[in-house]
Formats: C-alpha cells, sequence, structure tokens
C-alpha cells in the first residue's frame, strides 16, 4: 500500500513516532457490488488533488483517545460499509478491507487553535484519485495528531466520487454518536441509483431548461482534451500540491459573528422585515458588494453572478444521512450595476432569484439532467451552460454554505466533548460552522476575480472586517485604502500574515529571495473543463 503524505509537521524533529493500523467494520456484511452514478464515477475519479478530488475535514480536539476513535470507526464503518471497500471504476466492491488510522505523536506542546488549509499537507493523509478509483488505494483515511498536552487535530479524507460534504458531515455525525455510545440514526446508508434519462428526455429536459436546444458539436474532442490534459498534468499538480510548492494553498478567511450576521440580515432587509431575506442571501449580498465597491472602476459594468451549491437529497426523495458522492447542483442567477446597488437591492436581486430557480422541482430535475448528461457523454455541454464564466464577470460568487453543520462531539472520554475547531480544503467559497459565528473561506479565483493582486485580495477581506465594526454600510474607497496599507505593512522587513477575530491573510511563500503570494489552484475539476 502506498504510504501516506503525512507527518511533516514543519520538520521531521517534531515527529516523535508513527503508528497505523487498519479498522474494520465491526461487524461483517456479505460481499456485494454497490453501482456509482454516472456523474460520481466521472466527476471526480481522475481530477488533481487541487480539485478537491480526494478532500480534507480537519477537527481541533481537546482531548483525544486513540483507542475509542477507532472502536467507534468500527461500529459507524457497519452502517457505512462503501467506506471500507474498494473503488472499482463504476462500482464499489464492499469488501469490508478497513480504513487506514493512522496515530502522529507530536513534540509541540498543543494543536493549533486555528487549523490553517497549509497544515492539512502534515495533518492529512491524501490519495490521489486515479488510484482510490481503480482500487488500489482505500476511498477514505483518517489522521490523527496527539500533542503533549492531549490535544489532538483529527482528519478525516474521502473519495469525493463516494462522499459530498452532506455525506461527510452526516458519516462524522454517526462516528460521533458511536463514540458516544448512542445508537446510529436508521436510514439508508448507500445511495440506490436510480435509471439515468435517456437521450430523448434529457433533450427534453434541456429544452425546458434553457430554452434552446442543445449544441453538443465538439463533445468528443473537448472530452479527448480533457483526458489528455488529466493524464498528463494531474500526476505532477499531486506531486507540487503534496510537496506544498503550489504556493497560496490558503484561502482569505473573515469570521462572522452571529451578531454580525444578525446585524447584516437586518441591514438586507426592507423595512427590518427579518424573515424575507435569508442569511445566506443577506451574507451573499454582503460579499460580492464588499468585493465590488471595493475593487471595481466607477465606470464598470457591475457584472454579478452568484451560483449556490444545493443538496438534491430532499429534491430526490432520498435520505439525509446516506451516502451520495455526486450529491450537488449548481443554480447561479446574474445581474448588472453592482455598483449603483445598496445591499438590500443586491439582496433582493438574489432573493427573487433563488425564489425562482430553486425550488425542489427544479433542483431534482437539474441533478437529473446532470446524471443523464453524464451518461450521454455530454456533460461538457451541461458544465458550460451551469458553472459561471467568471472573465464575463466582474465579481463572481459561487458558494457552498455548511454552516448549518455541527461541530461534532465524540464525548468527553474520546475527544473532550465537542470539537473546537474545524477547516476543509473542499470549496470553492465555503462557509463553515465556528464557535459563536460561522467561518468564510473566500475562494479568489471566484469571488476576488477583480484582484490583480495579493494587495487587492487582502483589501477586500480587511473591507469585510472594518466594516462589521458598525453597521454593515460600505465606507470609502480612500480609508479602505489607508486600512489596507496599514494592515499589509511589512514588519522587520518582511511580509506577515495577519490574524485578528475577523481576519487571517493568506500563505505567503518565499521564491527568488522575495516574499510573494501565489493564486490558489481552481477549486473543482469543472473549472478545467469549462475552459476547454
Amino acid at each position: 500500500m502506498e504510504a501516506c503524505w503525512c507527518g511533516a509537521l514543519g520538520g521531521k524533529s517534531d515527529v516523535l513516532s508513527t503508528t497505523s493500523e487498519v479498522v474494520v467494520p465491526s461487524s461483517a456484511g456479505e460481499r456485494s457490488q454497490v453501482p456509482l452514478s454516472e456523474m460520481e464515477s466521472g466527476m471526480f475519479s481522475a481530477g488533481p488533488l487541487a480539485c478537491a478530488s480526494f478532500p480534507a475535514i480537519a477537527l481541533r480536539l481537546r482531548s483525544c483517545d486513540p483507542g475509542l476513535l477507532k472502536s467507534s470507526l468500527a461500529t459507524a464503518l457497519a452502517r457505512h460499509r462503501v467506506l471500507a471497500g474498494r473503488i472499482k471504476k463504476t462500482f464499489v466492491e464492499l469488501s469490508d478491507e478497513g480504513v487506514p488510522f493512522t496515530v502522529v505523536e507530536s513534540s509541540k506542546s498543543s494543536a493549533p487553535k486555528q487549523i490553517r488549509e497549509p497544515d492539512l499537507l502534515q495533518l492529512a493523509d491524501f490519495r490521489r484519485a486515479p488510484r482510490v478509483s481503480s482500487g488500489s488505494q482505500p476511498p477514505c483515511t483518517v489522521l490523527l495528531t496527539r500533542y503533549r498536552d492531549g490535544s489532538g487535530v483529527l482528519t478525516f479524507c474521502r473519495s469525493h466520487v463516494l462522499m459530498d460534504g452532506t455525506s461527510a458531515w452526516a458519516f462524522i455525525g454517526d462516528w460521533a454518536r458511536a463514540a458516544r455510545g448512542e445508537p446510529l440514526v436508521a436510514g439508508r446508508a448507500v445511495d440506490i441509483v436510480g435509471e439515468a434519462p435517456d437521450r430523448a428526455e434529457v433533450d427534453a429536459m434541456w429544452m425546458e431548461e434553457f430554452g434552446e436546444p442543445m449544441a453538443d458539436w465538439g463533445v468528443t474532442l473537448k472530452k479527448a482534451a480533457l483526458k489528455g490534459v488529466l493524464h498528463t498534468v494531474a500526476p505532477v499538480a499531486d506531486l507540487l500540491f503534496l510537496s506544498g510548492t503550489t504556493g497560496d494553498l490558503e484561502r482569505p478567511r473573515a469570521f462572522f459573528s452571529d451578531d454580525d450576521l444578525a446585524a447584516i440580515k437586518v441591514a438586507a432587509t426592507p423595512s427590518g422585515d427579518g424573515s424575507w431575506v435569508s442569511t445566506q442571501e443577506a451574507l451573499s449580498a454582503y460579499l460580492v458588494l464588499t468585493a465590488g465597491k471595493t475593487l471595481l472602476k466607477a465606470d464598470s459594468r457591475g457584472r454579478v453572478t452568484v451560483a449556490y451549491i444545493l443538496d438534491p437529497r430532499k429534491a430526490l426523495g432520498r435520505s439525509s444521512n446516506e451516502t451520495f458522492g455526486a450529491g450537488l447542483v449548481i443554480m447561479r442567477m446574474a445581474f448588472d450595476g453592482l455598483l449603483q446597488m445598496s445591499l438590500q437591492d443586491v439582496a433582493g436581486k438574489i432573493h427573487d432569484a433563488a425564489q425562482s430557480e430553486m425550488s425542489l422541482k427544479k433542483v431534482g430535475r437539474r441533478w437529473r439532467l446532470s446524471e443523464g448528461c453524464f451518461k450521454h457523454g455530454v456533460e461538457f455541454c451541461l458544465l458550460s451552460k451551469t458553472m459561471p464564466r467568471k472573465w464575463e464577470n466582474d465579481v463572481t460568487l459561487v458558494l457552498n454554505n455548511q454552516s448549518k453543520r455541527e461541530l461534532p462531539d465524540f464525548g468527553e472520554a474520546a475527544s473532550g466533548g465537542r470539537a473546537e475547531a474545524v477547516v476543509t480544503n473542499a470549496g470553492p467559497t465555503i462557509v463553515l460552522p465556528a464557535k459563536g459565528g460561522v467561518d468564510v473561506l473566500l475562494d479568489p479565483t471566484t469571488l476576488l476575480r477583480a484582484a490583480r493582486s495579493a494587495r487587492d485580495r487582502a483589501r477586500v477581506v480587511d473591507a469585510l472586517r472594518a466594516n462589521m465594526q458598525g453597521r454593515p454600510e460600505l465606507q470609502s474607497r480612500e480609508a479602505l485604502d489607508a486600512r489596507a496599507l496599514e494592515a499589509r505593512a511589512p514588519v522587520n522587513g518582511r511580509a506577515e500574515s495577519i490574524s485578528c477575530s475577523y481576519f487571517c491573510a493568506g500563505l505567503v511563500t518565499r521564491s527568488g529571495g522575495r516574499m510573494r503570494r501565489h493564486p490558489r489552484f481552481e477549486p473543482a475539476m469543472c473549472r478545467l473543463v469549462a475552459l476547454l
């Protein structure tokens, strides 16, 4: 088995010991095969790690008992047997081969209070997507890093072929319940793959969805080109990713307290009617408006596209806690004139479009259309229609909202109670639960497209922070420039990242004897598809 990519922890001197074992389900089941959906086997099976094909979720624990965490993992795997099996291209073999569980003992005094994305290179056990999809590597891994004070970081990695974000949180929830000695929630643990629509039905749904026939010319050439690019580039990209030489792996992070979110919602809602605009819509409006008014020129068109990554389970009649690899639907909305709008105007545009585009009927139809497009080899047509073309917009927000997930509680004995912090390298712009609020990890390739430099990105995130010191109304560009310059001033001749209650700057790397930043890799494989 391929060795895990873990344990550097800033240097080999920090690692006291490393042990690894394979955890198998607590009760064996019948050996069988579970077919994958068209999207599961086609979308995430070959993408590089920088595109979140094998994403990680890292949790800070106050304390950690490896024995209890392993035994409870075995209990959870008995229900989620696909994770203990092996992927074989188009199906999962329920073989109960188990999940690698690695324990790293660190000489450092304590686990980091806030886990950063670059830390995942040392705190996670990544496996390459092509090897996972061929069955030579497991579909998920666990790495527990323990520190001298008893605290720890528990990192769960999984193949996106088997588990989307909702599935991953559901599995971790089951694992936590097992650790607390509670019975697991009933329901299907494996998604039931239905029959994908035939080509005639796909064409009919396409016409109903987009009001025009599908233009599928050149699809075969595009697919061949993509496969060639992935086959050539993915191994090199994975090597650079795992060695930490790909540059800025950390998205700018902004923390919003519960009070901040309430204030934004009130400011975004006409006449103070808090029931009209959702918190997600208000926060989206605040993000795009702040980015636009901080960076765009006065004569800009102000073209905005907002896209939400949605969970289709309810629309498809599926259980909320079943394992599902391609449980995502992208719905987008667009409008012009951002610079002439108030926060209420932007929130109203987003709300009206969401009411029209995000009904259960439309979400379910979009997922079935996606499944049909993958089956008939025309997925590129759909991706080009649904994924925002960032070069056509001044500000683009692609949002994955995971803030309603609770930080898991493995119990006092196993983890010292509820996890204290979480980070993931999935995306693109993602909203994560945090103590007393949410963390927003901003993807600079989308929301901050107008940012031409690290300084521009810093100005946007600093504006998000500065505006929350009072009612969230945008302040002057001159004031924002002054704050940004002050915040980014070199310290002792070198650039330093800034950490405070509202802001965490990105990773700074050295190149050619000077400090510089690199743009973050695209967060999803469909970005590459859209360019072809």
